[in-house]
């Protein structure tokens, strides 16, 4: 199973994420990634290309509103040749208050969106110079010759999705899934995977060739009480001012109903403590790995079957990014080797 790592880059300088990118390659991690929500994708990627040598790098998730397919489709094929060909372009919807709050643009269509985006990225990326891009959908059109010869015959398109219509666009056009957080492994294993293979199947393409992955909250540290309540309030914490409704969706799907609901009640006003309390052990091993390195280490072989990798999303707000999710990880790798 192959292990990633996010950077939010939020209270992260870019100079930190290349060198927590660094420490992070040394340490075995395999892939990456960098959220388009504090930072812009494009530059933070372009920072950790130089600092690392083989690592993937991948955008967890470019927002498909923000910017044309013209521009991403260039820019990922400039990074990707920055990068040697170590590109995953992974694009999602965003949320309404992102789209329209922060940026004034109308989700509309968010099925048909994302399905010929995805569709246009991954042509975009197999064009060659001397041939021309030519799309004609019902969201976007192009017709384009490029100038540039792409380092490799195609830069893989992850979709981002949640919802089960979502869920199926990616079986359909994506290469790839990434599914989020909040979700226990069973549920991937039973209920998304399934589903997702329908549309695969029913689209004539190879489910063996598709690859889904998790982002679980991370919290480490060798005070694993301290670590459990970091995880506790970052999923408190999506309930402020208002839920986030793709993880209260997973919270939901995945029982815990009543967690969602307390947090609902009490974050709009501020009361973490009574929110928290909704947030019981049992949850916090169903979707997180949480705890000292050894427990942390048990709730990562949970995921063995369910998904193809994990990206770990360090939530553990007194450490800055990586800290204690590097360590974890090198630990897993000596133990590994030991016990090899």
């Amino acid at each position: 199973m192959k292990v990633g790592l996010q950077f939010a880059g939020g209270g992260t300088t870019l100079a930190e994420i290349a060198m927590l990118s660094q420490e992070a390659e040394t340490a075995g991690f395999d892939s990456l990634y960098l959220t388009e929500a504090w930072r812009s994708c494009f530059v933070g990627l372009a920072a950790i290309a130089v600092a690392t040598s083989h690592v993937r790098l991948g955008s967890c998730v470019l927002n498909a509103y923000a910017q044309s397919p013209w521009i991403t489709g260039m820019s990922a094929i400039d990074l990707d040749e920055l990068s040697g060909g170590r590109l995953l372009l992974g694009v999602g919807t965003g949320n309404k208050h992102i789209n329209e709050v922060w940026q004034g643009i109308p989700q509309d269509r968010p099925l048909k969106k994302m399905a010929e985006i995805v569709t246009l990225l991954q042509q975009i990326s197999r064009t060659s110079v001397g041939d021309s891009v030519k799309f004609d959908g019902d969201m976007h059109r192009m017709d384009w010759p490029p100038a540039v010869q792409p380092v490799r015959k195609s830069i893989p398109v992850y979709l981002g999705a949640f919802f089960p219509k979502m869920l199926s666009v990616a079986g359909k056009v994506a290469d790839g899934l990434i599914l989020g957080s909040l979700m226990t492994p069973d549920y991937v294993k039973n209920v998304v995977r399934p589903h997702v293979e329908k549309s695969i199947i029913e689209s004539g393409r190879d489910p063996a060739a598709f690859e889904v992955m998790a982002l679980p909250f991370v919290s480490v540290g060798e005070d694993g009480e301290s670590a459990r309540r970091a995880a506790r309030e970052a999923i408190c914490r999506l309930y402020g001012p208002m839920p986030s409704p793709y993880l209260d969706y997973a919270l939901r799907e995945n029982g815990f109903s009543k967690a969602a609901d307390a947090a609902a009640k009490y974050m709009p006003y501020g009361d973490m403590d009574r929110a928290m309390e909704a947030m019981t052990d049992e949850l916090i091993d169903a979707v997180t790995i949480a705890g000292t390195p050894a427990h942390c280490q048990e709730r990562i072989a949970t995921f063995e079957g369910a998904v193809d990798g994990l990206i770990f999303v360090n939530v553990n707000y007194s450490s800055d990014e990586t800290v204690g999710v590097v360590p974890l990880f090198r630990d897993l790798i000596a133990r590994g080797a030991k016990n090899g």
